[in-house]
């Protein structure tokens, strides 16, 4: 299933984030468990004061504190951290530090029930993973972080390679990009630019470093972005909103992209294949996570999670759609349309 990145705006966390925790691999405030085996995602979540990995087991659903993040002087306590997962099936974490500092990261050994600390790299970029290379892309959102990344109105995008982690080529793309999103089972990736309804798409080639437009929002005020086989899926609430109306969600294809409006909600995760579109849409208190046949725009199936009124990350796994709040986790069942929700340890941190 194609990987989703949800805005680059970092999720805001509290000051007391992270606590003194130098070389560490736990704390004697925090209660580590051993589920390392049947958890199939992990997040980051700020646990007694401490940033900890997360792992999630749909199965059984439940999360479990596995391991502490290390802390160091210098490390931002604002900014979110990063816990992506590459193509080959490793976990890279990246934790930004303040002013120019690079950033640490590390990578999840499941096998070892550790964290594994690497060489210092580059500020906080947005990692967005191909097949064999990862796009390292400029966060031109705002803060302290727009100054290295909008050059004449255009975004630095670093390529690595996804195995040595070397260095492929630096290009720079048109706009400041305002989304992201990959597909793991291809080296592209489908930039979005602009607010709103304004939005314009385009697909980077990260072979050979070349980008080309492939359409715009078409009266959707676009809030997220997915990338299936290098085809930009946009999608967004009517830029005409009519209060009171029940969800409705249509998709339509045009100009290389797809389009998908959900009058009545905001949308706040997508995730597309070839044939599907599964989207997560906040309809205030409760949350609708409805999957659409991509090319006929049908809806297929359906199902309303009570009681979680938005989404920040949301996965597929052998045990059904997992979607993340603040404190809770829930497990979406499409087939039977239901749902079965479950407490975090702690509070989310990562995207």
């Amino acid at each position: 299933m194609p990987r989703h990145k949800t805005s680059y705006a970092a999720l805001a966390v509290s000051a007391a984030l992270l606590a003194s925790c130098c070389g560490c691999s736990g704390a004697d405030d925090v209660e580590l468990g051993t589920d390392w085996k049947g958890s199939q995602t992990f997040v980051t979540a700020s646990v007694s004061g401490y940033t900890v990995v997360v792992g999630i087991n749909p199965g059984a659903h439940h999360a479990q504190a596995l391991a502490v993040v290390p802390k160091k002087v210098g490390d931002d306590d604002v900014l979110a951290p990063q816990l992506v997962r590459l193509a080959d099936g490793t976990w890279w974490l990246s934790t930004p530090r303040k002013g120019e500092r690079p950033d640490r990261s590390f990578t999840l050994d499941t096998a070892r029930h550790a964290l594994d600390e690497k060489d210092d790299t580059e500020r906080l970029r947005e990692l967005v993973p191909g097949r064999s290379l990862v796009a390292a892309v400029h966060d031109s959102s705002g803060g302290d972080r727009e100054a290295p990344a909008a050059d004449g109105g255009t975004t630095g995008v670093l390529i690595r390679d996804a195995k040595t982690w070397k260095k492929v080529r630096d290009v720079r793309v048109p706009g400041p990009v305002t989304l992201a999103a990959s597909d793991p089972s291809s080296d592209t990736v489908c930039l979005a630019t602009g607010q709103g309804s304004d939005v314009k798409a385009s697909v980077l080639d990260l072979t050979t470093g070349r980008t080309r437009q492939v359409g715009e929002a078409g009266g959707v005020r676009v809030q997220q972005l997915a990338c299936p086989a290098g085809t930009p899926v946009l999608a967004g609430a009517p830029a005409r909103i009519s209060r009171g109306t029940a969800l409705r969600v249509t998709l339509t294809n045009a100009e290389g992209a797809t389009v998908l409006s959900a009058a009545g909600g905001r949308v706040d995760a997508v995730e597309a294949s070839k044939d599907t579109v599964v989207v997560a849409v906040s309809t205030g208190q409760d949350s609708d996570l409805v999957e659409l046949d991509r090319r006929t725009g049908r809806e297929l199936r359906r199902a309303t999670v009570e009681g979680m009124d938005s989404s920040s990350l949301l996965r597929h796994t052998r045990d059904g759609w997992v979607m993340v709040s603040d404190n809770t986790a829930a497990v979406v069942d499409l087939d039977k349309g239901t749902s079965r929700t479950f407490d975090l340890p702690g509070t989310l941190t990562s995207f």
